[in-house]
């Protein structure tokens, strides 16, 4: 083999590597991320707590108290809504310290911008939200929308088997050079369109689902997902933040590691031929 295809094959599990420490990252790094809200007097009023992390059951301690949702909600949600807060090594582990990916801000005359200066703002992660996000289930519920909490209960609580499969899958990747050996990059380098299409189908979801009980009587639509809109007196903003652009960068970086490693075993391959 060629020194040529040798540094090529280095390259290209290089880069992989980079892909394997963000799609850590993007696992990890809530706490650099996560919403602070800038007009709070301290740090405990800047972090807006909520129930959004919900994990398998089996994940949560026995002791943790929960509640029962609205029987409408149950069919979806489950019977149980836990009141758990991980913390510590543990919070990382099964999925509570996931970067935000996407944030949807709503703006209305009654949010002033010296109280409200990022309107009413909802971060998503992969397995729960930060923000506002109660006030944000409060303005829904005006248009008779259903609470966020509803939204791909299933799929969050899946997020860690994810994120644990994408690993191995690119660890062996680093090995593999068997057949369909570029699809242990590629699925995961898939993440961001993943990602997207997930997030479209439960926007649109939400926005056909709506209910009699809204002050304003809006007819069925599709949510903003890129870009500004307009939803009954709100100016809505839905855009990309950190953790999508990590995901782009798994995309990137994947996608060239599959590259020059596909030229370099077809060239190594034209050489054993010789």
């Amino acid at each position: 083999m060629s020194n040529s295809i040798k540094n090529r094959l280095r390259l290209s599990n290089f880069l992989a590597l980079i892909g394997i420490a963000l799609l850590l990252a993007t696992y990890t790094l809530k706490p650099q991320f996560e919403y602070r809200d800038p007009v709070a007097m301290d740090e405990e009023d800047a972090i807006e707590e909520n129930l959004s992390f919900q994990p398998f059951v089996f994940l949560i301690p026995e002791d943790v108290e929960y509640f029962a949702p609205p029987k409408q909600q149950q069919e979806m949600m489950g019977d149980k809504i836990y009141e758990y807060q991980p913390t510590g090594f543990y919070a990382y582990l099964i999925g509570a310290r996931t970067m935000p990916v996407w944030m949807v801000s709503l703006e209305a005359p009654q949010y002033p911008k010296a109280a409200f200066p990022d309107g009413i703002p909802v971060y998503f992660h992969f397995t729960e939200w930060s923000g506002k996000a109660n006030e944000m289930n409060t303005i829904n519920h005006y248009i008779g929308m259903n609470p966020m909490e509803m939204g791909a209960v299933t799929l969050r609580k899946s997020i860690p088997f994810v994120f644990l499969t994408f690993f191995i899958m690119l660890i062996v990747y680093l090995f593999y050079s068997g057949p369909g050996w570029w699809l242990l990059a590629m699925i995961p380098a898939s993440f961001p369109w993943l990602y997207l299409g997930f997030f479209s189908k439960w926007l649109y979801w939400f926005g056909h689902h709506l209910h009699p009980w809204g002050a304003f009587k809006i007819k069925p639509f599709m949510p903003t997902v890129l870009g500004d809109g307009k939803v009954a007196q709100f100016t809505t903003h839905s855009y990309p933040t950190a953790g999508f652009y990590f995901l782009l960068g798994i995309f990137v970086v994947l996608t060239l590691s599959v590259l020059i490693r596909r030229k370099a075993l077809k060239d190594k391959a034209a050489l054993d031929t010789e």
